[in-house]
């Protein structure tokens, strides 16, 4: 019977033609569910020349001339729904050893409203909202982001059928009742049917809606000649891939110029979980910058752990402080 609940609730969901919810765009769908509390990102950022264009076809190969370098670990620690503790942790060099370590930085409750809601902030909020959504396959951190900034957009929770939830809802009751029972089905009515003819129309009509209220966000585009999904929420931008859902640009116009990031060259970053390999971002002041994703990790982590850390953290950089300026979109 609940087979049958959840199968009613698709085809209802998807009875008419399918259009994504902004949200459900970022949640990096072709991934697994994240069952682990501990994430840990490594990744290069490399400051590359002017005149690559951020939009170009180009191999990877052409961003050979570097002028400066930097490497890093994020460790995400999911503490609730919306929630995390973050520390980032900076190195030299990339043997990312304790002798390499420059600095480290800890937010303790890390959330969507953690990173400031302005233009100068928002290089750090839309470039971590990403991370976020592709690494725990949730898209509310980005959404919620972006509202602070007076995007557009809503999260699922704001926009969802709830006539049509109530009605499931009270069919799922009706299964129950009945699989338990079956001569329940003798003094039970079926809630989506209804005998009086009204009540039986009123149903009908909102089975026949989509669960989502379409915001008339989302459209169909092509991207370098594939079909994707385009999201047009001024003056935010996003381009999706259309059947793996993974995130291939981003764009975010403000006061301060244009913010653009082109994800390239997905592949599995730790055996299950799809990344970007690289992640190309041009900022505000139109430096260009190339993102590398060295490794993805998931883990099981207990409070003590995250307490030992920073203390080896604290220790190694005990009389060091760090001044080497740091890509806008790094924490």
């Amino acid at each position: 019977m609940i087979k049958l609940f959840f199968a009613l609730f698709f085809i209802t969901t998807n009875a008419s033609a399918y259009i994504p919810t902004v949200e459900s765009l970022f949640r990096h769908g072709a991934n697994p569910d994240v069952s682990a509390n501990g994430v840990a990102l490594t990744f290069a950022v490399r400051k590359i020349e002017a005149g690559i264009k951020s939009d170009e076809k180009s191999d990877v190969s052409l961003l050979n001339e570097t002028k400066s370098e930097d490497y890093y670990k994020i460790f995400y620690t999911k503490v609730s729904q919306d929630v995390w503790k973050v520390a980032q942790t900076r190195y030299k060099n990339s043997t990312f050893n304790e002798a390499s370590l420059l600095e480290k930085k800890y937010f303790p409750n890390f959330t969507s409203y953690t990173i400031k809601g302005s233009a100068e902030e928002s290089e750090k909020g839309i470039f971590h909202g990403m991370l976020i959504s592709m690494i725990f396959n949730d898209g509310t951190f980005l959404i919620n982001y972006l509202k602070s900034l007076a995007v557009p957009v809503k999260l699922n929770s704001e926009i969802i059928n709830r006539q049509k939830v109530t009605f499931l809802a009270s069919y799922k009751q009706y299964l129950f009742s009945v699989n338990k029972d079956r001569t329940n089905r003798k003094t039970e009515i079926n809630p989506l049917k209804p005998e009086d003819l009204a009540s039986r129309e009123k149903v009908d009509l909102a089975m026949s809606e989509p669960m989502y209220i379409d915001q008339k966000q989302v459209t169909l585009t092509r991207e370098n000649g594939e079909i994707a999904w385009l999201v047009n929420a001024e003056p935010f931008e996003a381009v999706i891939s259309y059947k793996e859902k993974e995130i291939k640009r981003i764009k975010y116009k403000s006061s301060q110029g244009e913010f653009e990031m082109i994800c390239k060259d997905d592949w599995l970053a730790n055996g299950s979980h799809s990344l970007p390999r690289y992640i190309l971002v041009k900022d505000y002041k139109g430096e260009l910058f190339q993102v590398e994703v060295l490794n993805l990790r998931h883990y099981l982590e207990k409070e003590n752990d995250i307490v030992s850390r920073l203390k080896k953290w604290d220790s190694l950089l005990k009389g060091k402080e760090s001044l080497e300026p740091k890509p806008s979109f790094v924490l």
